[in-house]
C-alpha cells in the first residue's frame, strides 16, 4: 500500500520535526501568548477556534494581535505585513492568504501574516496588544506560549495513525500531553458511541476531559448582494444547490449542508488553500439548471469573489457558521482569563 511505501519519506520526516525542536530556542514575548493549533494536516477546525478566541478576548475589554503565517500567499514583496488593524482591512488576499483575510473580514482586532511571527510580533507593538494569538502554533518551536489549545477533527481524529505523508499526523497522538486545552470538533456529526471512544481515548492519553464544539449559529448569505437568511425554508423551496469546496476536510462541509436539509446536485471538491480561476467557477455555473446555485465556505467565498463578476456572484451563496460549545466552555474561557 502506498503509505508503507511513504514509510522511509515519514521516518525522515519525524526525524527532522525531532532536531527542529531539540535545537530551537524559544523566544518570548511581551505579552502572553495563546496558540491554537492541531496535531493532523488540515480540516480540524482551527481557524473558527482561532476567532472563537480572539473574540472572547475582546469581550474581556482587551486587544488580542492575531499571528499566522499566512499560508498561500501570493505577494511576498513583504516578509511580515499587517492585513487589518483596528479599524480596517489594509491588504487583499494576494499579500494575506486565504485564511488570514477571513479572519480580517470576521475580526475587529489586529491580525499580522509572516513566517517570522517573532517579527510580526514586532510590527504589532504600536497596537499595545494584551494577548498575542497564535495561529497554528502547536509545531511552532520558536515561541513560547502560555497556552495551547489543541483541535481535534472528531470525524478523522488521528487518520490511519501515521505521520505524514503516509497519515494525517504531524505528530503523534501522545503529543497531545502538551495541550493545556484539547477541543473536539465537528461532534455533532459524529456517531456517539465513536464520540464516547474518542473521549476516552483522549483522557487515557492526557488524563484530560476534552471540551467539545461544534459549527452552529447557520446563517447563508448571498455573495452579491450580502443578503442573509437565518431561515432557510425560502431557499430550499427554491434552489437545488452545487457545492465547491477547497478546504482540509470537505466532507465536514458536505455532512452540515445535509444536516441542514439543503437539497445537493453534487460537489466540486478542489485541494485546500485552492486559488479558483474565472473559468473553473464559469465551468460550474453554466452547467447549472435554472433553479440551482452554487454554495461555498467564507474561507473559499472570499477566493472566489476575487475571480468572478456580479452576474456569478448572484448565483453563489455561502455558508457561515461560528463556534458553540457543547461541553467544556466554562472550562475553556476560564483558562483563557487566567492567561497573564
Amino acid at each position: 500500500m502506498v503509505k508503507y511505501l511513504l514509510l522511509p519519506v515519514t521516518i525522515i520526516y519525524n526525524f527532522i520535526c525531532l532536531i527542529n525542536r531539540a535545537v530551537t530556542i524559544p523566544k518570548k514575548l511581551y505579552a502572553p501568548v495563546i496558540s491554537v493549533g492541531n496535531i493532523t494536516w488540515g480540516g480540524s477546525g482551527k481557524t473558527p477556534m482561532v476567532i472563537e478566541v480572539a473574540k472572547y478576548v475582546q469581550s474581556l475589554g482587551k486587544t488580542p494581535v492575531v499571528l499566522s503565517r499566512g499560508y498561500g500567499r501570493k505577494n511576498k514583496k513583504e516578509k511580515n505585513v499587517i492585513v487589518r488593524d483596528n479599524e480596517k482591512i489594509l491588504v487583499d488576499i494576494s499579500s494575506s492568504g486565504d485564511e488570514p483575510y477571513m479572519m480580517a473580514q470576521q475580526l475587529t482586532c489586529p491580525i499580522i501574516v509572516g513566517a517570522n511571527r517573532y517579527k510580526s510580533a514586532e510590527l504589532a507593538r504600536k497596537f499595545n496588544p494584551d494577548v498575542f494569538i497564535l495561529d497554528d502554533g502547536f509545531q511552532h518551536w520558536k515561541l513560547k506560549r502560555d497556552l495551547d489549545i489543541v483541535c481535534v477533527n472528531s470525524l478523522n481524529p488521528f487518520g490511519n495513525g501515521m505521520l505524514i505523508p503516509s497519515g494525517i499526523l504531524r505528530e503523534t497522538k501522545n503529543a497531545l500531553k502538551r495541550a493545556d486545552i484539547i477541543v473536539l470538533t465537528n461532534g455533532f456529526l459524529c456517531d456517539n458511541d465513536k464520540l464516547d471512544e474518542l473521549r476516552k481515548e483522549i483522557s487515557a492519553v492526557t488524563g484530560k476531559q476534552a471540551a467539545e464544539v461544534y459549527a452552529g449559529n447557520w446563517y447563508i448569505t448571498n455573495m452579491a448582494n450580502g443578503k442573509e437568511y437565518r431561515n432557510f425554508d425560502d431557499l430550499k423551496e427554491k434552489y437545488s444547490f452545487v457545492l465547491v469546496t477547497g478546504i482540509g476536510s470537505p466532507q465536514n462541509f458536505i455532512n452540515t449542508a445535509s444536516s441542514l436539509k439543503l437539497k445537493i446536485k453534487e460537489h466540486f471538491i478542489f485541494n485546500d488553500h485552492h486559488k479558483y480561476s474565472d473559468s473553473e467557477i464559469f465551468d460550474v455555473v453554466n452547467n447549472l439548471e435554472e433553479n440551482e446555485r452554487i454554495i461555498t465556505t467564507a474561507k473559499d467565498a472570499v477566493k472566489i469573489k476575487d475571480a468572478v463578476d456580479i452576474n456569478v456572484q448572484n448565483r453563489i451563496y455561502i455558508l457561515n457558521i461560528s463556534v458553540c460549545f457543547s461541553a467544556g466552555r466554562e472550562q475553556f474561557e476560564e483558562r483563557i482569563r487566567k492567561v497573564e
